[in-house]
Parts: C-alpha cells; structure tokens; sequence
C-alpha cells in the first residue's frame, strides 16, 4: 500500500487543473530556456496553491514532464498533458500526478456543446495513454510509484477509457467531465465488444447498439465493476453543467463515485431542458452530426450546414466569379459532372436536413421554454432565438424549391440538351444564382442564430467552468477563488462588501520586500564602495608615502645618486656624499566628500516603501481578523 495521496485536498486538484491551463502557451514554447523558466514557475505555484490551501509546505522534491516532451503524437491528437513528480524517499512517497488538459474557456461554447455528439476522437485516448506510460518510465516506473489522473472537461473522458480499459491509474478524479458513450467504449475496448456480443448472442457491432440501452448499460458496468476499475474513480459534476445536463440522454454511461454540486443556485440547471426530448431522437441527432464533425469543425454552424445540405460551395462561388449569363453557361458546360455531383448530393443530403431541421423546430418551442423557467434566457431572448430558428426553417424550405428546378433542368439525361438550349441554360444559370443567393441568406441566418445563441451558451458553459465549483466548495467563509486566485471577502463597517485578492497581495508583498531587500544590499554596497574608492584609497596613499618618506630618511645613502636630490644639489657638490634626509612632511588637502547624507536619504527612502510594503500586509491581516492561517501566506516561501 502507498503513501496518501499528497494532493488529497479536493480544492488543491481543482486549482492544479486550472493552473495548468494557464501554462498551456508556456510549456508549448520551442525555446528551451523558456520552457524550463515555466517549468520552475510552475512548481513554484503549486507549492503556493498547496500552502494556500492547506496551510502546510509542500517540502518534496517536485519534476515536471510536458506532453510536448514525451508525447510523440500530441500535434495529431491536439492531446495536451503535464505530469507532476513528487518525491520524498525518507517517508516513501513516489507520486505521480497527470494533468490532462479539456476545455477550459467559453469563446466557442457550441463547439464544447457539440464535442460529445461530434464523437470523440481514438488519438486523444491513445495520446492520454502514451503520456501516462511514458510519463510513468520517466519518473523510474518503481514498485511503488503511485499515478493519479487529474482531469477536466473531455480530457475526464480520455482518462476514465485509459482506466476502464488499461488500469493505469491509482486514483482517477474528473470535474465536470464528459461521460462516456457507449459505442465510443465498444470501439476502443475489444475485450469488452467480445464479451458483449457473446452475452447478447449477437454477431455484429451494430447489433449491439440495438440492445435496450438499460440492459446494455448494466451489463458493461458489471464488466468494468468485476474488471475492478471503477471503484477508484471520483466524479465532481455541477448541475449546472452542460455535459452533465446532455449526458442522461443518447447512450452516456457515467462511472465512479459521482459527487453532485449545485454551483448556480439562481438557475435550474440543463438536465430538465434536454430531458424533453426522447433517447431515440437524441440518438438521431448524435449520429447526424457524427456524420459532418469535421464540416463543423473547419466551418462552425455554416461549415456543418452546407455540407448537410449538398451544397457544393466551391462550385458555386466559381460559377459566381464569370462574367456575364454566357460565361457562366460556358463555365457548367465545362464542369458537368461537377453539376451533376451537386444534385446528386443534394438529392441525398437535403431531404435529411430538413427533417433534422423540423425536429430542431419542434422541440425549439418546449426547450426555449424549459430554457427561460430554468433563468437562462429572458421572453424577448427566446422569441429572438425562435424568429431565427424560423428564419433558418424558411430559407431551407426555399432551397428545397430551387432544387427541385435545378434537378428538373440537371437530370443527367437532360444536362447537354439543358446547356446547348439558351432559354433552359438561362433558366438553370438564374435558378443557380438564387439558390446561390439563398444559401448566402441561410449562411447569415446561421450566423445570426450563433450570435444571438452565444450569451446563452456562455451562462450554460459557466456551469462547466472549474472557478464555479471552486467557490461553491470553499468551506472557509469569506473565502472565494477568481482567475486562479485566492480572494477574501468581508462586509465593511458601511456594510459595503471589502474584496481582497489574497494571493495577489501576497504577490506584492513578497515581490516589495524581495526587492526592497535588493536595493537595500545596493546601498550597503555603494556605501562600502564609496569608503573604499574615497576614504580607504587616501589613507591608502597617504600610509605608503609615509612610508617611503621613511625609507628615505634611515637610507639616505641609498639616494646618493637619485636624480632630484642630484638637481637639488649646485656643481660644487658633485661627488660629494649624501648624509642624511630630512623630511617635513605635511598632508593638506581639501575635504574628503561624504556620502553620509546620501545614504541617509536613500536608507528614508527604502524605510518609507518598506512600511509601505508591511501596511499592505497588516491591514489585510486586520481585515482578516489577525487570521493566522491568512497570515501564514505573507511568510511563504516556495
């Protein structure tokens, strides 16, 4: 049995998972002396986080691996990790902590929205795996060494298949995470589809998909159960959160010990609006948009929609680009089989959309309802979103109509008739240039939908957000977190709230003193140097000339022939002996300078700053109520 994990405290895994996003840009840095400095501010920050948290020192030997540096395949994968290696072999503890990074920021909440029904990609699991793996051998794969997954969002997704199907970790904690779909797992575990099919009696993949999803649902969690990897999974999930609200329907299976959290008591949550629709529909919906993730991926809302839809674009926009009806007869003579391919797909492709776009419909009216009863969106809000769900409805409907046209006048047995006729080819030219034009209409209604759906999906995103979770779950009144920080809160004596950001304080502080300490070294300095340049050189001087004066006058003899006692001397003297030296020596001079005053004034100076500096402290100290914990942080020291 290992050592406790050293990261226990549920807000320390919170805020690690936080800060690890801020370091996403750093760590990917090609320049080594870059990294390394983020790496060293890193570790800074998560002994800073663990005293904030815990009021301890984290006093082990910390190392820090990217997935940038073990990852052969992360660029593929878009896979982003940091492993944390923590050492302390007198009390044997050899802990290995893997930060998989999810989606931290709310910029494009649609795309978050979608990821669970867009299908999750094989590389991220196998990006998820390889770190672990090579993370492990890093840090020495000893007997002993305990690995713990830290993850949020979809990487909780990557890290709970890597534990069902491999067994990688001691421990696994996920916030908010995305759940795991059923034909997702089938796929990647092929033990797993091998006991199903031979459970059900069935031959083919697809068939299993058929099973009641209740019995199909037990049946893998009793495999998993029985595996005895699920028991060391935990799940903290809001209820607010927008995967938790869309994972009871289409085919999710969550896993672990799952702690729910109400982080927005002013909302109800999504579960209740995505519960009006049915499991089947909900079905549906995943497997056509599976269908055109990658349209969507490139292309938002308009990408995916042209593509469902058949249109041909590129076609299109060169057909735009002639000049002139005959240009553009000439340009579809030339590119039949382009034409032609167009129809085709939109022969296949639109009837689907439109029933995709009247289920969207149907249910628009009870979901933006549920949506306004549950606080997210206000009366004037929903009929904006319904006047463009209905705007969207109407262009579709008239692209529906100018297809058919154009098929009429594109049947691949009329298609060289309709061309070499001038008034069918024009009637084709016109009838392409609307459904050009409706499709750029549809494109803008698209975007309209987006922006006026985007101050939703944000207030539904906010629930996924780990800051939410942070401050719900913070136990100490007054004590909030925001941006990765540490803020304390307290009603002041005019009953106006007092909010302080702690760990920003905390940074002034030591920042002030550390280089308050730094300038008062330099006056030292200064002040030895100047004694040293002015005082200590004139003494200096002044020692070696008596000193020399000296010499001269018990070695007289010893200057007989020096040349300025020879110039003292007349002619008549010459050859004559030197007997004695007798010296008057005087040393007047000008004043020294002094650097007295200078140096008084600058140690003022720093004294001022520095009380500058400890007032910050102890007024927040006093805010605080001479907490001993709070003022424990000014202290520390990573």
């Amino acid at each position: 049995m290992g050592s406790k994990n050293i990261f226990e405290n549920e807000n320390v895994k919170l805020r690690l998972i936080d800060l690890e996003y801020s370091y996403k840009k750093k760590f990917a840095s090609s320049n080594p002396a870059e990294v390394k400095k983020a790496k060293e501010e890193f570790e800074s920050d998560i002994r800073r986080i663990y005293k904030e948290e815990t009021n301890k020192d984290l006093t082990q030997s910390i190392e820090i691996y990217t997935s940038k540096d073990l990852v052969k395949q992360n660029k593929e994968s878009g896979y982003d990790g940091t492993a944390i290696h923590i050492v302390d072999k007198k009390h044997k503890v050899d802990q290995l902590h893997i930060i998989s990074e999810g989606s931290a920021d709310n910029k494009d909440w649609s795309y978050n929205f979608f990821g669970l029904f867009l299908g999750m990609d094989d590389n991220q699991y196998k990006a998820t795996k390889e770190f672990t793996r090579s993370a492990k051998k890093k840090a020495g794969n000893e007997e002993n060494l305990q690995t713990f997954a830290l993850g949020h969002s979809l990487a909780n997704n990557n890290q709970v298949i890597v534990q069902l199907i491999d067994g990688e970790y001691d421990e696994v904690y996920g916030v908010n995470g995305a759940q795991i779909s059923i034909d997702h797992l089938l796929k990647a575990d092929k033990h797993l589809r091998y006991t199903m099919l031979e459970k059900f009696k069935v031959d083919k993949f697809k068939q299993l998909l058929n099973i009641p999803k209740s019995k199909l649902n037990k049946a893998i969690i009793k495999y998993y159960n029985d595996k005895g990897v699920i028991a060391n999974i935990t799940q903290r999930v809001s209820k607010d959160d927008p995967l938790y609200g869309v994972s009871s329907r289409g085919d999710f299976i969550t896993f672990g010990d799952v702690r729910m959290t109400d982080t927005n008591p002013n909302i109800k949550g999504l579960r209740s609006v995505i519960d009006h629709i049915p499991d089947e529909d909900v079905r549906k919906l995943k497997r056509y948009f599976q269908k055109y993730a990658a349209d969507y991926q490139k292309g938002g809302i308009q990408g995916f929609a042209m593509s469902a839809i058949g249109a041909d674009m590129d076609f299109l926009n060169d057909l735009m680009n002639e000049e002139g009806t005959v240009q553009q007869i000439a340009y579809c003579a030339q590119n039949p089989i382009r034409l032609s391919n167009m129809i085709g797909a939109l022969d296949q492709k639109l009837p689907k959309f439109k029933e995709f776009l009247k289920k969207v419909k149907d249910y628009s009216g009870p979901i933006l309802d549920q949506l306004e009863a549950n606080g997210y969106i206000d009366e004037t809000k929903k009929k904006t979103i319904q006047k463009d769900i209905d705007e969207v409805d109407r262009l579709t409907g008239k692209l529906d109509v100018l297809y058919e046209k154009i098929k009429f006048l594109v049947d691949w047995k009329t298609v060289v008739f309709t061309l070499s006729n001038r008034q069918l080819s024009q009637s084709l030219i016109n009838n392409l240039i609307a459904f050009y034009a409706t499709c750029t209409e549809l494109g803008k209604a698209l975007g309209k939908l987006d922006q006026d759906t985007k101050d939703l999906l944000s207030l539904i995103g906010e629930g996924h957000g780990l800051t939410p979770m942070l401050n719900a779950l913070s136990k100490k009144k007054g004590i909030n977190y925001q941006g990765g920080d540490l803020y304390f809160s307290k009603k002041g004596k005019d009953g106006k709230e007092i909010k302080v950001n702690l760990s920003s304080a905390v940074r002034i502080y030591q920042v002030g003193m550390a280089a308050i300490s730094k300038i008062e070294d330099e006056i030292d300095r200064y002040q030895r140097v100047f004694h040293h340049e002015i005082h200590d050189h004139f003494a200096n001087q002044k020692t070696a000339l008596t000193k020399a004066i000296h010499d001269m006058e018990a070695n007289p003899s010893q200057y007989q022939y020096d040349l300025q006692f020879k110039l003292a001397s007349d002619i008549a003297g010459f050859g004559s002996k030197l007997d004695k030296i007798s010296v008057n020596e005087s040393f007047h001079t000008a004043a020294l300078p002094e650097c007295d005053g200078v140096i008084s004034e600058l140690k003022k100076q720093t004294s001022d700053k520095k009380r500058f500096v400890k007032d910050i402290r102890s007024s927040i100290e006093k805010l605080c109520d001479e907490d001993k914990q709070i003022s424990a942080l000014f202290d520390f020291k990573a």
